[in-house]
């Protein structure tokens, strides 16, 4: 099999981006009014609200910005991810099994992978998922049977 690479949808990075803008122009706003509390004298107000009102978005905003790089990639070895969590990699005989997870996420559903390996531990990928209007990736499904066939193909259950 060639290499098939998973990333994100460009409604997705769409989304991702206008979140990092908000808290961008949130944290300049925020120290803009802690730089007219210096001014005044007010050396105790302006450091605790910029901390944390200023700092806070600030420090959210620099994995959000990383975050539309990610991908996921399979081949005839196994998976490989990289997201804002790290790097991972595992081979096809190692995996357990690939299923869909629902859960409730900030902005309402959102549906993920889950791979199990082996030895019992598990992990989600960063890619593909879908999640609402806004987020969601048509092609998940599609995807996921993909990501199941070669698997099934390479070692997992089912294997000829």
């Amino acid at each position: 099999m060639n290499e098939t690479v998973f990333r994100y949808t460009r409604r997705q990075r769409l989304a991702v981006w206008a979140s990092a803008l908000g808290m961008a122009v949130w944290a300049g706003a925020v120290s803009v009014r802690a730089a007219g509390y210096l001014a005044d004298g007010q050396t105790g107000s302006a450091v605790s609200l910029w901390l944390v009102l200023g700092l806070i978005p600030t420090v959210l905003f620099v994995p959000l910005a990383g975050m539309p790089t990610g991908w996921t990639r399979i081949d005839g070895e196994g998976l490989r991810t990289r997201g804002m969590t790290g790097r991972r990699r595992v081979a096809w005989r190692d995996i357990e099994s690939i299923h869909a997870l629902s859960g409730r996420g900030r902005n309402g559903s959102i549906t993920q992978i889950g791979v199990t390996r082996t030895d019992g531990t598990s992990f989600l990928l960063p890619i593909p998922f879908s999640s609402g209007a806004i987020a969601g990736d048509p092609d998940f499904y599609e995807k996921l049977e993909l990501m199941r066939r070669e698997w099934k193909k390479h070692g997992g259950p089912g294997e000829e």
